[in-house]
């Protein structure tokens, strides 16, 4: 078989892909820039004012590098106003902080108490949002600062007026001259997506070109598993980027480009299921040539030709899913044209639909600059009361990790001090930062550790550096420079390089200020150890969060997401037609999805450092499961669901609701859902792929569920709806072969019931509680764990023929289903 060799031009192109595929809506890249752009800015300003005004310009410089620092790479508000209180807040708040450490600097004792209670308070008050959390770093950092500059109490108008001609100056900057426009992040992050749909077709191609069972094909195959999820992420960050302010033109608009992404990953996903000897076909592998390469007018005209050509049902699928994949690049830009044509005027008549016409398009993730929450949302939810009524019986999260940060600043000043009375705040800074942006006992630790390690490496590079460059200032400040772009590039990817640019920086600062020394370096990284072994250890010792615990609410969630994305489906196939909007309850379950493999994967490896099986295969089947969700989500569009289909999706839908809330689920009990799916799987049509995602959902089900033995035994379970499909209220009496009655009950709001009874064939009768439906009457096979197809009551016939019964059993049974009221006599 011939295979191309790529050119140098090919080459460029795929590591321009790959790095746009790292950096979805090249968010990290243009936060950096434009935090760059904002400290050297305002770096001149300041020196331009003090100059001006007679002032020495180190200190307003300084103070105006750290307020543009914070200022550009802290906001996190999607409007222009709401930046702008926050930027007035972070002023305010920052010289708060400088104002309580001048009010008590000439005291040792009365600072290094005011210091705890700053950092109590800067942590304390995140509790009202993500504006709050920025002040609290402005309270801080604005107490460190006037420690750091060793500012006294006579400078205080000048600091504010200093900090105020930052604030403007970033307000102009970011503000005006170079706002984030929000519908160019997007077109940027479908970009990467499309970079990632490349990535993977690539990783398709190499892995077809290994041999089952070697090395390299193992490789591939977790490479690939890896993009599947990093697919998976780029097209929930798309989702809630189209959230925001002026995206999309409107929320037909998203929709549109939520359905096309959805529609996208669905198809690539199945192209990489590619079976043996689908790509043993030129023209299929040239399908994915061209998607490799980016080339989608190719792709189309390829695949067009494999259906064509090729008779194979492997290259045909392949050929399917590459035309899905083409359509829907073809819609999401179709769609944002249209949305840029209206926003000039020139959309023709009869455009987007008006508001009102559907219900308001809501993404299903909030993004923090760009990027995906971390996991604060989840052990929240963790730490919240279960009963508000009483007493709070667990401290929120933010009120644990306020004593915990009072208790680490407390011994890291202590022990820090006893190493310099000058530099201890460097202890106190490196405990009161791990417990920044983390929520967990894992999280925390992680973080101090790479804070250690990424000291110890920035102390070797810049005393090597230090002495090379020399203090000239045109050649130190553009290092410095780079080096905070390095910094946060790299923040999100490694916190460990993080902290190497940022004391590369601190190296390339003191010999500016003429204070570099290797001593100073070296106390800097012992103040770093003493401060991150604290924060280490108040996390393991002091009102703890347990990854573990975590970990497990966030498999709550993912339940929870699932078993309201189930009964979406359930109440779609009851009702066909317009229904609620499945594939927002997918993505919900996808936001649910990556909070679970975010506080799930640090259990994955021991401290020793070895794979914890069981906890990476519990997430393989997270992954799964999210993934035949959507696959579940996508094929019940449209369909009008069998009895058995609408009982097998209610029944998974029930046994992870009960998961969610604590109750057991007995061991089966997905199996009887499978047992209930395999004839309409066996089918045709769209009824026939919905039951095998299902089906398959089921078989992978058990691994989150934790079914076990214990408990009550199970019932066997159904439900009854009348004639129209809506859920009826009836009286179900199971009678057994000898005329006894077993059990008899009422049905559920949502027309379901429960019955317990011995393993066998059973008389089912269910007698409508209202006149009107016929009753029903059936022998069919009951046991525990039964998942019984709806049991769907008729229309009365036009002369219902009155059968008495005996009391007890229900409304009179009529027509056709006499010979159920005969049989019924003897149990009444």
């Amino acid at each position: 078989m011939q295979r191309t060799v790529p050119t140098a031009s090919d080459r460029l192109l795929r590591a321009r892909d790959r790095f746009v595929a790292s950096d979805p809506g090249l968010v990290r890249l243009v936060s950096a820039v434009r935090a760059v752009l904002a400290i050297a800015s305002t770096l001149g300003v300041e020196y331009l004012v003090a100059t001006t005004t007679g002032t020495p310009p180190l200190v307003p410089m300084m103070l105006g590098a750290v307020v543009a620092m914070l200022a550009s790479f802290g906001i996190f508000d999607v409007t222009r106003a709401g930046q702008a209180v926050t930027l007035c807040f972070l002023a305010l708040s920052m010289l708060a902080g400088m104002g309580v450490a001048l009010l008590v600097d000439r005291n040792r004792l009365a600072s290094l108490t005011a210091f705890v209670v700053v950092v109590f308070v800067a942590v304390w008050v995140r509790r009202f949002g993500l504006r709050y959390f920025v002040c609290g770093m402005g309270g801080f950092m604005g107490y460190f600062f006037a420690l750091f500059l060793s500012l006294r109490p006579e400078m205080l108008p000048g600091v504010a007026f200093v900090v105020a001609v930052a604030i403007v100056w970033v307000m102009l900057l970011t503000l005006v001259l170079l706002p984030i426009r929000n519908d160019r992040v997007l077109r940027r992050m479908l970009r990467s997506f499309e970079a990632r749909l490349a990535g993977l077709a690539g990783t398709v191609l190499a892995l077809d070109g290994h041999a089952p069972g070697t090395t390299e094909r193992e490789r591939a195959e977790a490479r690939l598993a890896s993009l599947l999820v990093r697919v998976n992420e780029a097209a929930l960050v798309i989702d809630g980027q189209l959230g925001t302010p002026a995206a999309v033109a409107d929320d037909d608009a998203a929709r549109i480009v939520r359905r096309a992404v959805f529609d996208a990953e669905l198809a690539v996903t199945a192209l990489t299921r590619v079976g043996p000897g689908a790509l043993d076909c030129d023209d299929a592998r040239a399908v994915l040539t061209a998607l490799h390469g980016g080339r989608w007018d190719a792709v189309r005209e390829r695949a067009g030709r494999v259906a064509d050509r090729v008779a194979a049902p492997g290259p045909r699928r392949l050929a399917v899913d590459a035309t899905v994949l083409a359509d829907a690049r073809a819609d999401w830009t179709a769609a944002l044209d249209t949305a840029l044509e209206g926003a000039l005027g020139t959309a023709p008549e009869g455009g987007p639909a008006t508001v009102g016409e559907a219900a308001a398009f809501a993404p299903a993730v909030q993004l923090f600059g760009g990027n995906l929450p971390g996991s604060a949302g989840t052990v929240t939810r963790l730490h919240r009361p279960p009963d508000p009524g009483r007493p709070a019986s667990r401290l929120s999260l933010t009120t644990r990790q306020a004593v915990q940060v009072a208790v680490a600043t407390a011994v890291a000043i202590a022990v820090g001090d006893a190493l310099s009375e000058q530099r201890y705040y460097w202890a106190v800074l490196a405990a009161f930062i791990a417990f920044t942006g983390t929520a967990t006992v894992a999280e925390t630790v992680r973080k101090a550790a790479h804070r250690i390690v990424g000291t110890m490496i920035g102390l070797v590079g810049a005393i090597a550096l230090v002495p090379v460059l020399g203090p000239d200032v045109a050649v130190v400040l553009p290092v410095i420079l780079l080096s905070i772009f390095g910094a946060l590039y790299l923040f999100r990817l490694s916190y460990a390089l993080m902290i190497f640019f940022i004391t590369l920086m601190l190296g390339e600062l003191y010999a500016l200020l003429g204070t570099f020394t290797v001593d100073l370096m070296v106390l800097r990284l012992e103040e770093t150890v003493v401060g991150g072994l604290i924060g280490c250890a108040v996390s393991v010792l002091v009102l703890p969060t347990r990854t573990r615990s975590a970990a497990e609410e966030a498999r709550r969630g993912l339940l929870d997401a699932l078993a309201e994305l189930l009964g979406t489906v359930d109440r779609a196939l009851r009702r066909p037609g317009p229904c609620e909007d499945l594939r927002a309850g997918a993505r919900a379950l996808d936001a649910a999805l990556h909070q679970t493999l975010l506080l799930g994967r640090p259990l994955t490896r021991t401290w020793l450092g070895s794979t914890h099986r069981d906890v990476a295969h519990g997430l393989t089947a997270c992954t799964a499961v999210a993934e035949h969700a959507r696959r579940l989500a996508r094929s019940a569009e449209g369909v009008s669901g069998t009895p058995a289909l609408t009982a097998g999706c209610a029944r998974l839908a029930q046994l992870t609701a009960d998961a969610v809330a604590g109750r057991p689920v007995p061991a089966g009990s997905c199996a009887a859902v499978l047992d209930l799916l395999i004839g309409p799987a066996g089918g045709t049509g769209r009824g026939a792929a919905l039951a095998r995602e299902a089906g398959l959902l089921a078989a992978e089900l058990p691994a989150l569920l934790e079914t076990g033995d214990d408990g009550p035994v199970p019932a066997a379970v159904g439900r009854v709806r009348g004639p129209d499909g809506a859920p009826a209220a009836a009286t179900v009496t199971v009678v057994d072969g000898a005329g006894r009655q077993l059990d008899r009950v009422t049905t559920g709001d949502d027309g379901g019931f429960a019955v317990r009874v011995p393993t066998g064939t059973h008389l089912l009768v269910a007698a409508p509680a209202v006149a009107g439906p016929a009753p029903f009457g059936e022998h069919v096979h009951l046991g525990p764990g039964t998942v019984l197809p709806d049991v769907v009551l008729a229309a009365p016939p036009a002369r219902p023929v009155p059968v008495p019964v005996p009391a007890g059993v229900g409304a009179p049974l009529r027509g056709p289903a006499r010979a159920v009221g005969r049989a019924c006599v003897r149990h009444a």
